[in-house]
């Protein structure tokens, strides 16, 4: 369990600090923004990774904790704490997966080539991050035998939606010109 711990440990950091940098990148855009449909859109994704963000704040230290957890018992089922820990990590599985859902969000919007590369950086990396916890915690939770049944797993049913090489394509349409631009969610606006 140490190892999982370690890497758990690197995902959820690095999913705090692209949390922020991308709150930092909305902060702007709802104070700035050109209707109340524009601000009360992103202020819901703004308010949405800002209680992630207050989650990973419990949720890295407790994995701290557990990396310097010796006895091999203290990884029960029959230990509380641990099961916290089992639950915080599966919460934070859909958190990442929303988080990419929201950076695709983002992307149809910020085609400015600055913002659209951190983005699209932010979404390569969590999109990775996402599929390496939903794998480690398929087996944790089938070694641990808790019975856990991921109330997300429809998510990913029959296809990772997110996984832009299988996404869907649609036309959008300018004035000028049709472009074909491939999205793994629908636009809210």
């Amino acid at each position: 369990m140490q190892e999982e711990l370690k890497i758990f440990f690197q995902i959820f950091t690095t999913t705090k600090d692209a949390i922020e940098k991308f709150m930092n990148m909305l902060d702007p855009v709802i104070q700035n923004a050109t209707d109340e449909h524009e601000r009360l859109y992103y202020h819901h994704i703004y308010e949405e990774e800002e209680q992630r963000l207050s989650r990973l704040v419990v949720l890295i230290p407790l994995i701290s904790k557990f990396q310097q957890v010796k006895d091999e018992k203290d990884f029960s089922p029959t230990n509380n704490e641990f099961n916290r820990l089992l639950q915080e990590l599966n919460l934070e599985k859909f958190g990442l997966h929303n988080f990419v859902e929201h950076l695709d969000l983002a992307l149809f919007r910020f085609t400015d080539e600055e913002r659209s590369t951190m983005l699209k950086s932010l979404r390569e990396v969590s999109y990775k991050d996402y599929q390496q916890v939903k794998q480690m915690l398929i087996e944790i939770n089938s070694r641990f035998d808790t019975n856990y049944v991921d109330p997300h797993a429809h998510h990913d049913e029959d296809h990772d939606h997110l996984d832009r090489s299988t996404a869907t394509t649609v036309e959008t349409h300018t004035p000028q010109t049709k472009q074909r631009r491939g999205f793994t969610v629908g636009s809210l606006i």
